[in-house]
């Protein structure tokens, strides 16, 4: 995994439709995009739930898939495994890190054999604590998000993980399809941040920048989107998910929070060098002759920024002038004397 921060992932999921040659072009798609790396999903259908007599259906109440068969639906969504030599093989030309999510056992050991140096782990199993002892035994870095779970779990998810994984990484996630903006909850990125000692990232499933941005000030450094092809508007995950050229804004706008925020030193910079000239200094009101006094009728504090600081006005009034100065000069340091 790339040391590079920010981290950007784009997530195939279900989204090649089925189709391998989709699957490439989605490869593609996002190393255009600008993305660090691209991510599939390793599981059969039949590892992830059971073909029932009588069906799972999913409940109305989901944002998608409503009312769909789970079976059938994991099925649809399924990213075989002959296909991963291939994907692996063109996302490394394309010079991106390729990782995948594994659902069992099978499914984990499947990706190390296959060399993937870092496993993410769904939301959906963040108390799946005999899964997650699998992982920690690789010693590989993980990546775990944090979507329907409680501190509690994610503490014992950690407690599993962080002592024999090459690195850890928690994604502050709400597992909501699509994710609508009062349900994001980054306020979580500082709890993650600060309670567990790890490097904390944003898995998005919203439709907009904003949420990436807000993460990436927030400090995420490690960012999950859903990619899918250019007009597909039929895949399962396409609602939620953003094309080539939406992921290069997303990206770009997540680059943009690190421009923005520059350096934490309060001090004048180049390009505020114009604008000091305008700021207030002391300066004659009238002409002034060597000898004369200052006093609040020959001199005041006005722009630009040509005479002293105002800060010295109180030094300055009751001294006298040492120099000629016509109206509008600065009155400078070295041009009255001190009072006596």
């Amino acid at each position: 995994m790339k040391t590079k921060r920010p981290y950007v992932i784009a997530e195939v999921s279900a989204n090649h439709n089925g189709g391998i040659d989709n699957a490439l072009q989605l490869i593609e798609d996002a190393a255009w995009a600008g993305v660090d790396a691209i991510k599939f999903q390793t599981f059969t259908p039949d590892s992830i739930t059971v073909q029932a007599i009588n069906p799972y259906k999913i409940p109305t109440s989901s944002n998608l898939w409503s009312g769909m068969d789970l079976w059938g639906l994991m099925d649809q969504a399924k990213t075989p495994r002959d296909w991963f030599p291939t994907l692996i093989e063109k996302a490394k030309s394309l010079n991106l890190d390729v990782f995948s999510t594994p659902y069992d056992k099978s499914a984990l050991d499947f990706l190390v054999e296959l060399g993937i140096d870092t496993i993410k782990i769904a939301s959906f199993d963040v108390a799946n604590t005999p899964f997650l002892k699998d992982v920690a035994e690789t010693n590989l870095t993980a990546i775990l998000s944090t979507g329907m779970s409680t501190y509690d779990e994610v503490d014992a998810a950690v407690q599993i993980l962080k002592p024999h994984c090459k690195s850890l990484i928690l994604l502050k996630c709400t597992s909501s399809y699509p994710c609508v903006s009062q349900n994001l909850n980054l306020n979580g990125i500082n709890t993650l941040k600060h309670s567990f000692g790890v490097e904390v990232g944003f898995s998005d499933h919203s439709t907009s920048n904003l949420g990436a941005i807000i993460a990436r000030t927030l400090g995420a450094s490690v960012f999950e989107k859903h990619i899918r092809l250019v007009d597909d508007e039929m895949s399962l995950d396409s609602e939620f998910s953003a094309d080539k050229f939406e992921l290069k804004d997303y990206i770009n706008a997540i680059n943009e929070v690190d421009i923005c925020l520059g350096k934490s030193e309060l001090a004048p910079i180049d390009s505020e060098m114009a604008s000091i000239w305008e700021k207030p200094s002391i300066i004659a009101l009238t002409d002034i002759s060597p000898g004369d006094v200052f006093s609040n009728q020959n001199i005041g504090i006005r722009r630009p920024f040509v005479g002293s600081t105002p800060s010295k006005i109180s030094d300055i009034l009751g001294s006298t002038s040492l120099r000629l100065h016509k109206k509008g000069q600065g009155i400078l340091e070295d041009s009255y004397s001190p009072k006596s």
